[in-house]
């Protein structure tokens, strides 16, 4: 599942100043990881503010895995965001994204809905498996996706399999918080800043993940071509104050 977006300068302040360039003023396309939506969507307005050649922003999310495999297969796009080294790899190879930036980290926690039946018994990654909660719901993203790579390192550490607590799996993490929220699962594996964005609607609750047992991935952002606009996003994604509230207020880590 992906979700899109589009944000004009219409929406920047009405203090921003006047592009200096005329031959550099367009559009921007962005494919991002999901888990990336909360953070870009806040920042939109700073960014065409700060940014008066760029008219318009449209954002399409998604499973970092199936956007690659889309810029690979031709899909238009100015800059890639990705919640994976790997996945930023299958474009980089492709010979579509020249330089890569790491500018944050994710780590993985339990997430739970405050109205389930369980609600109350799962306090650790062991307590997701049927053998000790029976009848209780529980969702992965595909092993495919960055989200469920991270799953898949946590279990692994933890000595259990994905077959033994998983009864359905999501595309996306932004599908899997989905299902949490809406009751259709009871809990699931998702990243810290899912936990951290979630809890403002009070429809889930989070357990946290013990260091040694717990894995985190790697995001990067890159230009898909040379435009100066293009650029001056992935310089923005990449800077200081954007990786300071990426981390002050969604919960992502240092890279």
């Amino acid at each position: 599942m992906s979700a899109c977006g589009s944000f004009s300068a219409d929406n920047a302040s009405p203090k921003a100043s006047q592009c200096s360039d005329e031959s550099t003023k367009g559009s921007l396309v962005i494919l991002a990881a999901s888990s990336m939506a909360p953070a870009l969507t806040d920042s939109h307005e700073q960014f065409l503010a700060e940014h008066p050649c760029v008219t318009n922003v449209a954002y399409s999310y998604g499973s970092s895995a199936t956007l690659a495999a889309q810029i690979v297969n031709g899909s238009p796009a100015d800059v890639f965001v990705s919640a994976s080294e790997s996945t930023m790899n299958t474009v980089s190879d492709s010979g579509q994204a020249a330089n890569t930036t790491l500018f944050a980290r994710n780590s993985g926690e339990i997430m739970v809905n405050t109205a389930s039946r369980f609600a109350k018994n799962v306090t650790n990654i062991e307590s997701l498996s049927k053998s000790s909660i029976p009848g209780i719901k529980v969702g992965l993203c595909v092993d495919t996706a960055p989200c469920g790579v991270l799953a898949d390192s946590i279990l692994e550490k933890a000595g259990i399999s994905r077959k033994a607590i998983a009864d359905t799996e999501s595309p996306s993490v932004e599908d899997l918080v989905s299902k949490i929220e809406m009751g259709e699962l009871d809990a699931g594996i998702v990243y810290h800043s899912d936990c951290v964005y979630a809890k403002k609607n009070k429809r889930t609750v989070c357990v946290s993940i013990p260091a040694d047992t717990n894995a985190t991935n790697s995001y990067y952002v890159a230009a898909l071509n040379t435009r100066k606009v293009t650029q001056q996003f992935v310089d923005f994604v990449s800077s200081p104050g954007f990786t300071g509230t990426l981390q002050s207020k969604f919960g992502f880590l240092a890279p």
